[in-house]
């Protein structure tokens, strides 16, 4: 959750910074933010990342449980 929640708040911001802001390293980052695309819930920007519609469904689905 905090890795959508993170694309949510920052969406179009370099992987690095995001990486930062998350206290990992960018190696560490980016398979989960792959693994979150191939579950359809992020899509790639020419910049970062942004949430899919269904990942916006998904992280509102987490809020309220």
């Amino acid at each position: 959750r905090a890795y959508l929640q993170l694309i949510h708040d920052k969406p179009a911001t370099y992987s690095g910074v995001l990486a930062k802001a998350a206290g990992v390293d960018l190696p560490h980052f980016k398979p989960w933010v792959r693994k979150l695309k191939a579950l359809g819930l992020t899509e790639s920007l020419e910049v970062g990342y942004r949430l899919s519609p269904r990942g916006e469904v998904v992280l509102a689905a987490m809020k309220r449980s």
